[in-house]
C-alpha cells in the first residue's frame, strides 16, 4: 500500500520494459545471435548428466572469475560477479551511498544510475553531455566541486548516444577524484578496448562488464566487477549470498571457452553498423551520431511517429519521450543484415510518406 512506502519514493517511477508484439526486435540492444551449437550441446549434455540444481550455487563463482580473470588479464580476487550490471550498480551503490549524499553521471546516460541511487537515498548530479554526446570533462570537474560527490558512473561506450570517454581524461579522474569512479564498459567489447587491467592499480575505480551484450547472454543475467583487491573486498560485504545461479555461472564460463566464435560475431555487428551507419547518412532529414556500441542513436523530424509507425510494421526501436535532450531520437540495436535492411526500407517508406 502506498501509505507504507518511504515517503521519498511514493513518485518514484518504476523502470518498466514493455513487451510489445513484434517481427524484429531492436530496441534491447541485445545480441541477434543465439547461444552457439557447441555451448547449447554442452550445457544440454551437463543436465542430463545430472545438474545438482538441488544444491545453492558457488557463491564466489570461482570457476567463472578464474575465466573472466583469464579474459581480462586480472586477478580472480580483482573480479565479483553478479545478476547483470544493474545488480552490481545496486550493489556499489548500497556500499558507497548514504542519505543525502550525490553521486555524478553523463546525461543523458543509463536510467539505473539514477533509480538506484534514489532508493539508497542518495542525490543523482547529471552532468550535461555537449551537443555531439561527447563528455564535457570541465563539467565534471566544476560538479565535483560543487556536489562533493561519493561516486562517479562514467559509461563509455555511453548507452544510449554510443560515443567514448578519453581514457587519458578518465585517468585524470580517477587521480584527481576523492571518491569511487565506476566506468561502466557493458558496450566495450564492440569498442574493443578496455581499461579493466589499468584500473585495478587505483584504489578509487572500478569496471562493470557484462555477458548481456556482445555475448547474447541477456536472458541468463551475468555481469561483472573488476576493480583493485582492496576495493573489490569492501563491495564484497554488501553482495547478497548465492546472487548468480549455477546454470548462469557455467553458461558464461562456456562462452569464455568458446570466445573465439563470439569475437567474430563482435566484427560482424561492427561491420554492420558502420554499413548501416552509412546507409542512414545518405537518407535526408535524418541526423545520425558516430556510436562504438551496437547501437545507433538518430534523429528524426517527428520521433514519436516514426516509433508508432515502426511498431506498427512489427519492428521496436527504442524512443525516450521523457528526456528533452533525446527529443525526436530513436535508438537503433544493430540486428542481423536482414533486420537491419528491414528497418531501412521500412523507414525510408515512413520517412518518404
Amino acid at each position: 500500500m502506498v501509505e507504507f512506502v518511504r515517503d521519498d519514493l511514493k513518485d518514484l517511477k518504476p523502470y518498466k520494459a514493455h513487451n510489445i508484439p513484434h517481427k524484429i526486435k531492436l530496441d534491447a540492444n541485445e545480441s541477434p545471435y543465439d547461444l552457439p551449437d557447441e555451448i547449447r550441446q554442452q550445457l544440454a549434455k551437463e543436465l542430463m548428466e545430472g545438474c545438482r540444481f538441488n544444491r545453492y550455487p558457488d557463491s564466489d563463482a570461482t570457476a567463472l572469475r578464474q575465466a573472466i580473470s583469464r579474459y581480462c588479464g586480472v586477478s580472480p580476487d580483482e573480479v565479483m560477479v553478479g545478476a547483470g550490471s544493474d545488480e552490481l550498480i545496486r550493489i556499489i551503490i548500497s556500499a558507497f551511498v548514504g542519505k543525502g549524499d550525490a553521486v555524478l553521471s553523463p546525461a543523458p546516460s543509463f536510467t539505473m544510475y539514477g533509480i538506484f541511487t534514489r532508493i539508497a537515498g542518495g542525490m543523482l548530479v547529471e552532468v550535461p553531455l555537449d551537443d555531439n554526446f561527447d563528455y564535457d570533462m570541465s563539467g565534471f570537474y566544476k560538479a565535483i566541486e560543487q556536489h562533493k560527490p561519493k561516486l562517479i558512473f562514467i559509461c563509455s561506450p555511453n548507452n544510449p548516444t554510443g560515443n567514448v570517454i578519453d581514457k587519458y581524461e578518465l585517468i585524470k579522474l580517477v587521480t584527481a577524484f576523492n571518491g569511487i569512479v565506476v566506468v561502466d564498459e557493458a558496450y566495450g567489447e564492440f569498442l574493443g578496448e578496455s581499461v579493466a587491467s589499468w584500473m585495478v592499480n587505483y584504489p578509487n575505480a572500478a569496471v562493470l562488464k557484462t555477458f548481456s551484450k556482445a555475448f547474447g547472454l541477456a536472458g541468463l543475467r551475468v555481469g561483472y566487477l573488476i576493480g583493485n583487491r582492496e576495493l573489490v573486498e569492501e563491495i564484497y560485504a554488501v553482495k547478497p549470498p548465492y546472487n548468480l545461479n549455477s546454470f548462469s555461472q557455467r553458461a558464461a564460463q562456456l562462452v569464455l571457452e568458446n570466445v573465439d566464435i563470439f569475437s567474430s560475431r563482435i566484427a560482424a555487428i561492427v561491420d554492420e553498423r558502420e554499413r548501416l551507419y552509412e546507409k542512414l547518412r545518405a537518407i535526408k532529414g535524418i541526423d545520425v551520431f558516430p556510436s562504438k556500441a551496437n547501437f545507433l542513436l538518430i534523429k528524426v523530424p517527428d520521433g514519436e511517429m516514426v516509433y508508432k509507425k515502426l511498431i506498427g510494421e512489427g519492428i521496436l526501436v527504442r524512443n525516450f519521450p521523457d528526456e528533452p535532450r533525446l527529443k525526436n531520437c530513436l535508438r537503433v540495436t544493430i540486428g542481423t543484415k536482414q533486420e537491419n535492411e528491414a528497418f531501412l526500407q521500412t523507414l525510408r517508406r515512413i520517412l518518404e510518406g
